[in-house]
């Protein structure tokens, strides 16, 4: 069997969704830079660096999640569409309190 590291993305969500949970664990791992580059890009109004990471976090979780593997985008463009999302929705949220 081959190394984690040497699938793609899409392979790996294949696995996943097969029952092998240690890939989920490496793919948050994998992305969790993109996550720390959204959350420091941006404010959170009574909130501090760490929540938006949370978010983003939930974000790239959601996008491990519902990513199909028979769409044309890359996981990576799904990842960092679900993580910007999440990131904006909790600036939204925390605005309007």
């Amino acid at each position: 069997m081959k190394e984690v590291q040497q699938y793609t993305d899409e392979e790996l969500i294949v696995q996943l969704r097969n029952g092998n949970q240690s890939v989920e664990t490496y793919l948050l791992n994998k992305y969790k830079g993109l996550v720390l580059k959204k959350a420091h890009a941006m404010f959170l109004a009574g909130g501090e660096t760490e929540d938006l990471i949370q978010e983003g976090m939930i974000g790239l979780f959601k996008a491990v999640q519902d990513y199909d593997v028979d769409q044309e985008a890359s996981f990576f463009s799904f990842a960092r569409l679900c993580v910007t999302r999440q990131l904006y929705s909790a600036i939204e949220a925390s605005n309007r309190k």
